[in-house]
């Protein structure tokens, strides 16, 4: 190196290349997914290639690739909080009026539902939680897995290896038969506390919570949905929602000002 300092870009690149390295051992299909990881991924910024670097399995890290390309420029707008700001977020006007919207949101439900309440958490969800979330997610492995055999498919089809620039168009404009129930670790609006999940609780039990595979039977069924966005136009508050796809009738987006 000349006795320079490593770039941070470039360290990135060569601490990815390791991880994938020791990984590779897995299997030829592994060791291909690991290396489209790498090729697709050559521009992102640097946190977003450490944050790969802790995702558990090549076909978990291209679908996170695909969707910080897919966020383009607004990747790092969208970037989940550093440890800092999440420790300074509870004392911080943003905090106090979300804080103020929730208690709304919560008040109307309960006089509307006499017996019920709503359980919320309150605090943002960290980068780590997202990771580890991710890595363990099944709807995430389905959908990885959907991508990796279209991607397989494709080139296949196509006779030989993508170049980059080929293989990111590809990521960028293949859809999901279901999406995930998850945003790339990152990107979820969870980590700038710019949603929140509602819960239903009676007697300290959760009688709907925040399970995708029960979101119709637990809470379309059983008025829930309607309930709660009712509950959250009466409050008059700053959240917009539910989240339509993936499908998840407790999740509200909060709209900072």
């Amino acid at each position: 190196m000349s006795g320079s300092a490593l770039k941070p870009r470039n360290f990135a690149r060569l601490a990815l290349a390791a991880v994938l390295s020791i990984d590779g051992a897995m299997g030829a299909g592994e060791a291909q997914q690991q290396t489209w990881v790498q090729q697709a991924s050559a521009d992102l910024p640097p946190r977003a290639v450490a944050t790969l670097q802790r995702i558990a399995g090549a076909d978990r890290r291209l679908l996170a690739v695909r969707a910080y390309l897919r966020a383009g420029g607004s990747l790092d707008e969208r970037w989940s909080w550093s440890q800092q700001q999440l420790d300074a977020y509870p004392s911080t006007p943003e905090a106090r009026a979300a804080a103020a919207d929730i208690d709304a949101v919560i008040a109307a439900f309960a006089a509307a539902n006499p017996g019920f309440t709503l359980g919320v958490n309150r605090l943002p969800r960290s980068l780590e939680a997202q990771i580890a979330h991710w890595n363990e997610n099944r709807s995430v492995g389905i959908t990885a897995a959907a991508l990796v055999a279209a991607l397989e498919r494709q080139f296949a089809a196509a006779g030989g290896a993508p170049d980059a620039a080929t293989l990111r168009g590809a990521l960028m404009q293949w859809q999901p038969p279901r999406a995930a129930t998850l945003a790339a670790p990152g990107l979820s609006a969870h980590g700038q506390a710019r949603a929140f999940d509602f819960q239903v609780q009676r007697d300290g039990k959760v009688i709907a919570g925040l399970d995708a595979a029960a979101a119709r039977t637990q809470w379309d069924a059983a008025g829930w949905t309607q309930k709660l966005h009712a509950a959250v136009e009466r409050a008059g508050g700053r959240f917009a929602g539910p989240l339509p796809s993936p499908y998840e009738p407790w999740h509200y987006a909060w709209i900072a000002r």
